[in-house]
C-alpha cells in the first residue's frame, strides 16, 4: 500500500458498493427506503441513472496504520484498483441524486411516481398487510361453521 493510500485514509477499504434495481413502483421504493433506515448506508444515481446502494464496512484487514494486514493475500479486486482514478484522486463522483435518508427517498419517490400515484399504492400496500378485522357475530358464525 502506497503513502497516496495512508494519506487518504484508505477510503476504498472502509466501504463496498453495487448497483441495484431501479425502484419503479411504491414497495421498490420502500425496499429501498428501509436499506436508508440503516448505519452507514447511502444510495445514490449516477451521472448514467444507474442506482447503487454504499455500505460503510471497514474491511476486516485494514490494520490500525491503514494498510493492508494481508496485502500479499488480497483479494483480485483490491488488486485491480489503482490509484489513478481511485476514491482520493479521482475527485468526487458525479451523481444525479444522493439519499443518505429515508425521508429524502420518500419525498424522491412522491416525485418520480407523483403524489396521487404514489399515495395510491401506499394505501393498497398497507390495507393487503392488515388483517381484515371480523365482527364479533361473523367471529362467531365462523367459529360454528367450522
Amino acid at each position: 500500500m502506497s503513502e497516496m493510500c495512508v494519506a487518504c485514509g484508505a477510503k476504498c477499504c472502509q466501504y463496498f458498493c453495487f448497483e441495484i434495481d431501479e425502484p419503479d413502483d411504491y414497495e421498490e421504493f420502500e425496499d429501498i427506503r428501509w436499506f436508508l433506515a440503516h448505519e452507514g448506508i447511502s444510495v445514490h444515481i449516477d451521472e448514467d441513472g444507474d442506482w447503487y446502494i454504499s455500505i460503510a464496512n471497514r474491511c476486516k484487514k485494514l490494520g490500525p496504520d491503514l494498510r493492508c494486514t494481508d496485502y500479499e493475500n488480497r483479494p483480485l479486486i483490491c488488486r485491480k484498483y489503482e490509484q489513478d482514478n481511485c476514491d482520493h484522486t479521482g475527485g468526487d463522483y458525479e451523481y444525479q441524486e444522493e439519499f443518505t435518508e429515508p425521508e429524502q427517498l420518500e419525498r424522491y419517490a412522491k416525485k418520480t411516481l407523483g403524489p396521487e400515484k404514489f399515495e395510491a399504492e401506499r394505501k393498497k400496500a398497507l390495507a393487503e398487510l392488515s388483517p381484515k378485522k371480523l365482527s364479533p357475530k361473523k367471529k362467531k358464525a365462523k367459529a360454528k361453521s367450522a
